[in-house]
């Protein structure tokens, strides 16, 4: 390879490259998307525990090459670190001169890793939530900043077509000043005791899902949070051995700009049953005074029945592949959200009119909530105001 992109990838789990068979995740299919659109060439360099992982990412990552004709463009290597950063990076040798780093692993490892790529001057893209602690958020924005080497979070709601075009109504005054938001967000049972069972328990079903839908009010409104009340319940998961929070409803209190005060409910949940006609069922809507948006995020209009499966939801606009010439192409706001970010560390662009792509900056109101709804659980559904 001669000028060529160096991806650091940590993590080959269910996001990066899926786990059943004929599922492809959505940031490896990104990755090669991005090389085929662009005849750009990259080196995926992968942290790595065990050879079932290694397994499971050649196997998925030669089969993408295939489908999307790529093989001259991809090419990958392990790094066995044993969970460890310290091991990565002293293992690590590179000299490319672009270089970026993708973080797709459990919420409670996001901290050490940034921490570590950062120190390395690696720019980074990590998955939701930045950090479950507050303050740990702080630290990468503050060593961000030293390094002027940029960390962004994988927000990839803020590319749904829905989202934007409620942003653009938002912003035109169409609905008036905000009075109140409402999502219910659930995934099936699967994802805690069967994806995520390793480490269901060190986080909680509104860090790790919920999350979306208060970044996605910053998104559109560009409204402060102000304070946080928050329950929960524990009735399901808990007899399965895993002590987190079944469903989390957050009432969160926002100020806009010109001081006016607005509410958002987010009732969130993991136990919705595997006979579920998709993985999520998500819904977003924001009341003015003025008028409505209602965005219905699951039923999108697209529904498929055969005789081997029960009828499925399909969302066409997050992560699909598609046939494309002679070959195929992934698109949707899951795909954009990845080659965004690649396409901002080549051309060195880090612009902030550019609201797409959440940074480090945007990313601190988010953790700050979360941080505070967990405040609000320990002290039975107290208002905790947030501080930023």
């Amino acid at each position: 390879m001669n000028r060529y992109l160096e991806i650091i990838l940590i993590g080959t789990g269910f996001y990066v490259c899926g786990k059943e068979k004929e599922t492809y995740g959505t940031i490896l299919p990104a990755i090669l998307t991005f090389a085929k659109l662009n005849n750009f060439k990259v080196k995926i360099v992968v942290g790595i525990n065990n050879k079932k992982s290694e397994k499971n990412f050649n196997e998925k990552i030669y089969e993408l090459k295939r489908l999307l004709a790529v093989e001259d463009l991809i090419k990958h290597e392990f790094i066995y670190c044993e969970g460890s950063p310290v091991t990565f990076i002293n293992k690590y040798n590179s000299d490319s001169e672009l270089k970026a780093g993708i973080i797709s692993i459990p919420d409670h490892l996001h901290f050490v890793w940034a921490e570590h790529l950062l120190k390395s001057k690696i720019p980074l893209l990590v998955v939701k939530p930045l950090t479950l602690n507050f303050n740990d958020s702080l630290k990468l924005f503050n060593l961000s900043k030293t390094l002027s080497t940029p960390i962004y979070v994988e927000f990839h709601k803020r590319f749904d077509r829905q989202l934007k075009y409620t942003k653009d109504a938002f912003q035109k005054g169409l609905i008036g000043d905000p009075l109140y938001a409402f999502t219910e967000y659930t995934q099936k049972k699967e994802v805690p005791l069967r994806n995520f069972e390793a480490w269901a328990e060190l986080t909680n079903i509104f860090s790790y899902l919920g999350v979306h839908y208060v970044d996605t009010i910053r998104y559109i409104t560009n409204a402060i949070p102000k304070r946080i009340s928050a329950s929960g319940q524990k009735k399901f998961l808990i007899k399965h051995g895993i002590d987190t929070y079944d469903s989390i409803q957050c009432n969160l209190e926002w100020e806009t700009a010109n001081k006016r005060i607005f509410n958002q409910i987010i009732i969130c949940s993991w136990i919705e049953s595997n006979k579920s006609s998709s993985m999520s069922k998500q819904d977003f809507h924001l009341v003015g005074t003025n008028g409505r948006i209602d965005c219905e995020q699951k039923d999108r209009g697209l529904k498929i029945l055969t005789d081997k499966n029960a009828t499925e939801d399909i969302n066409p606009d997050f992560t699909r592949i598609y046939a494309h010439n002679d070959s195929h192409i992934f698109e949707g706001y899951g795909i954009d959200s990845i080659v965004h970010f690649i396409k901002n560390i080549i051309s060195k662009e880090q612009s902030s009119k550019d609201k797409r792509l959440c940074n480090i900056n945007e990313a601190l109101f988010s953790t700050a909530v979360i941080y505070n709804c967990r405040k609000s659980l320990e002290h039975n559904s107290e208002w905790i105001d947030i501080d930023l």
